[in-house]
């Protein structure tokens, strides 16, 4: 029997992304407004879902399960460092490793959707994904950027707590990524400003290809059945 989406048939499973996609489009919709005193612990969560959910979607039966796991709950364990104890160090490792971890579950959710060869539901929900995970992953890199050399942006909310940073950017990195460029929020610095316009870049060239797989593999698809009935 042939492998439908041509993965590897040795105890491999297609991973879905329902769950990850329901997770990610909460939490990009409540972490900007989430400023009041206690918030951060909530979009915390939020995010642990997302990991979570990142885990359950993609770390398949595989070679890569195992240390991908491991990677997850490290992920995890350095968020919660940064947010029980703070200091510039810990907050700046907790950025760091989830810039890592959103950028290798991006890969690997762009290399699944393109070994695929039919147009699902669930392949495009995890196109979906994609594209949000490059707009957390930009987020906690402009975090890094932030803390690193203060004043990098401005227009940041006054009055947020220093957990809070990632959660403010995460705001102006999906308005960055989607060009709409609002300019509330805007970089500032010798750095930011560059970082900022690649993710727009990123943003708009990964709709384009995306896109074009996508219509390519439903028009393949579509011509393959209209062979098979003649």
């Amino acid at each position: 029997m042939s492998n439908r989406y041509n993965l590897p048939s040795s105890g491999t499973k297609s991973p879905h992304f329902g769950v990850l996609l329901a997770v990610l489009c909460i939490l990009i919709v409540v972490a900007p407004v989430a400023t009041a005193t206690g918030s951060a612990i909530l979009v915390e969560a939020l995010l642990d879902l997302v990991l979570v959910a990142g885990a359950y979607s993609v770390a398949w039966r595989g070679v890569q399960r195992w240390p991908f796991l491991a990677f997850t709950a490290l992920t995890l364990l350095a968020r919660w460092c940064a947010l029980l104890f703070g200091g510039f160090e810990l907050e700046l490792a907790s950025a760091a490793i989830t810039v890592l971890w959103t950028t290798l579950v991006m890969i690997i959710v762009v290399g699944e959707l393109f070994r695929r060869q039919q147009v699902t539901t669930n392949t495009i929900m995890g196109a979906i994904v994609a594209y949000l995970l490059i707009a957390i992953a930009f987020a906690y890199l402009y975090e890094i950027l932030e803390r690193s050399q203060p004043g990098s942006f401005s227009g940041i909310l006054e009055g947020i707590s220093s957990d809070q940073l990632g959660d403010a950017l995460i705001y102006f990195s999906l308005v960055t990524l989607t060009t709409m460029g609002y300019g509330d929020i805007a970089p500032v610095s010798s750095l930011a400003r560059p970082v900022a316009a690649l993710e727009g870049a990123v943003g708009t060239l990964y709709l384009a290809v995306m896109i074009a797989r996508l219509v390519a593999l439903h028009v393949t698809s579509g011509t393959n059945r209209g062979g098979k009935r003649k």
